[in-house]
């Protein structure tokens, strides 16, 4: 098993010479020969190692299978879950990682190329629960290995059980507008509205020092209204003097050891100015599939989302999503959540699945 992971960290490391093509290949015979659920249903759909020939014939695995099945290569170090859902903890996706090195090799490769490339250290302001109060939670892992590695000694965590420490959130941010030294928020969405709407109905706000940032998080699940990805832009300028090009969606699921990132900072500090897009690292790759067939759509059109991430090298390296997007430059737009009749190609996979897993 460790062969196969130390390659791809070799890769993340830009010490190995195998192309991502090849990885993919190795990553998808390690998995066929660890997973049973998964090679029944490779060879259902009459893919095996010895007939697929590059990355993009991978048979890839719906997102909905990590909630009915055990996908893992061998006995897992750490088991992460989705966020609950209306259907009750039961239903939550498990993440079963045996490797935890790439997840998090790749989560920190992932902020300092997308969040952090022209810093060494902030203080991060974190609107995410910590790894201490959601052990079972990726995000909150994240959060705190982003602590570790590019926060300062006067960073905080701000939520606590059910509630934002809006006080102590406001406390902090002037912190840094006296101080001048810059400042990162980091929030699910959710958490990001709440912290804007109550700012706003005190007439509150702070001008953060050049080269503060906010990353959210997560869409518009839990938050108290919905609010566009403009109207989120225009926000975190009134409220904070942050401008757009410094304000980060982070796109990830609990199902996946990389994330996507809006593509402005990354951009910036190269000096190119190109539209905002969603941007994985080198060793991530996705498709943008028909939701009847799942097969490529044509250039420019809408589909679901189709993730190949090889720091999934332990699970499910090829993960169709539910969300919706259009490729767009060299990453994609996201353009939401797939409606019922949009999920139907997933619904069938999952069945396959779930039938040679019998």
């Amino acid at each position: 098993m460790h062969e196969v992971h130390d390659a791809v960290i070799g890769f993340m490391d830009g010490s190995g010479a195998a192309s991502f093509d090849g990885l993919a290949l190795s990553v998808f015979a390690h998995q066929f020969d660890r997973i049973e659920a998964y090679r029944k249903f490779c060879v259902g759909r009459g893919r095996t190692p010895d007939n697929v020939r590059t990355w993009t014939e991978i048979p890839a695995v719906p997102i909905l299978a990590f909630k009915h099945l055990v996908l893992c290569c061998a006995e897992p170090e750490r088991v992460f879950l989705s966020t609950g859902t209306t259907a009750g903890p039961a239903l939550r996706s498990a993440h079963r990682m045996p490797d935890l090195r790439l997840y998090h090799r790749s989560a920190l490769a992932g902020l300092r190329r997308f969040l952090f490339p022209d810093v060494e250290r902030l203080t991060l302001a974190v609107l995410i629960h910590s790894p201490a109060e959601r052990p079972d939670s990726s995000l909150s892992q994240m959060a705190g290995w982003a602590v570790e590695e590019f926060g300062t000694a006067d960073s905080d965590w701000l939520v606590r059980g059910t509630a934002i420490d809006h006080e102590r959130c406001l406390e902090v941010l002037r912190a840094a507008e006296r101080s001048g030294r810059p400042l990162c928020l980091m929030a699910t969405t959710a958490a990001l509205i709440r912290v804007l709407d109550w700012m706003r109905e005190r007439d509150l706000a702070v001008r953060l020092p050049h080269g503060s940032r906010v990353m959210d998080t997560g869409g518009d699940k839990g938050a108290p209204r919905p609010m566009s990805r403009n109207g989120l832009l225009h926000a975190c300028w009134a409220a904070f003097a942050v401008p757009g090009y410094f304000v980060v969606n982070e796109y990830g699921m609990a199902e996946l050891s990389s994330q996507f990132y809006d593509s402005v900072i990354f951009d910036r500090v190269r000096g190119r100015h190109a539209p905002r897009v969603k941007l994985g690292p080198p060793w991530t790759r996705t498709l943008v599939v028909d939701p009847a067939t799942l097969q490529p759509v044509a250039e420019g059109e809408r589909g679901l989302l189709c993730h190949f991430d090889l720091a999934n090298a332990g699970t499910a390296m090829a993960v169709l999503a539910e969300d919706v997007g259009r490729a767009a430059g060299e990453g994609f737009e996201l353009l939401g959540r797939a409606a019922a009749a949009e999920v139907r190609g997933c619904s069938l996979a999952l069945a396959e699945m779930k039938e040679g897993s019998a």
